[in-house]
């Protein structure tokens, strides 16, 4: 009966993804547009909105994991925001790590909760969706290590462009983010495609080709600032 409620909300991890596929393909469609590639706060604000929706997600579906990725991420998100208004409106770098230790406590929180009330106190951190398979689907320990490498590279991403961005006071994406953005999501995409886990997938796997195509505008940019 307790599957058959996290079953029921498992959808709404689609809604969370497809949104970080449209993230990209706005900032696609703009980065064309001005042939470099372009980050604005459209991106940023759509990202904070899969990030609430995406840690709400994995909150029920019990992925400790990629619900504090989802956390830890959509504080980036906001600051990347902050970060674009004028300079005595931003908050202090003090108040964001204290919202990562806020936003950490309340996910830990969430997940004991469930699992002293649902499982008799087993701490439950990455079950497998049933959503398609009355059991989960079941891997071997090389393919969730291959997984971890893959989520961790493709959070970090978003890790170095926050700490980049810290030390310049302004919200900047470089050629590093779109690299570990390509290896990342392609590892996480065999990964979600082994798990038989669609709602995961949809955002590495969508993203491939914005991540390759900005590394391809920021070469050609970079060419034509050369030969000026």
């Amino acid at each position: 009966m307790e599957a058959d409620w996290r079953d029921f909300l498992y959808p709404i991890g689609f809604v969370a993804n497809i949104l970080f596929a449209i993230r990209f393909a706005y900032q696609w469609f703009n980065s064309e547009l001005k042939q470099k590639s372009v980050v604005d706060s459209g991106f940023w604000t759509i990202s904070l909105t899969g990030n609430i929706i995406m840690a709400c997600h994995t909150m029920t579906q019990l992925q400790f994991g990629v619900c504090v990725i989802q956390g830890w991420n959509g504080i980036i998100s906001w600051r990347n925001l902050n970060l674009r208004k004028k300079q005595s409106e931003q908050v202090r770098f003090s108040t964001v790590i204290l919202l990562f230790f806020l936003v950490s406590a309340a996910i830990i929180s969430g997940f004991l909760i469930q699992s002293w009330v649902f499982y008799d106190g087993t701490f439950v951190w990455a079950r497998a969706p049933t959503y398609f398979f009355d059991e989960g689907r079941k891997l071997p320990l090389y393919w969730h290590l291959i997984g971890i490498v893959g989520v961790i590279l493709f959070a970090c991403r978003f890790w170095v462009q926050w700490w980049r961005s810290e030390m310049h006071q302004k919200s900047h994406v470089g050629r590093t983010f779109w690299w570990i953005s390509l290896i990342g999501g392609a590892l996480s995409a065999l990964y979600f495609v082994n798990m038989y886990d669609p709602v995961n997938f949809i955002g590495p796997g969508l993203g491939l080709i914005p991540y390759v195509r900005n590394l391809m505008l920021i070469k050609k940019h970079r060419t034509r600032v050369v030969e000026s």
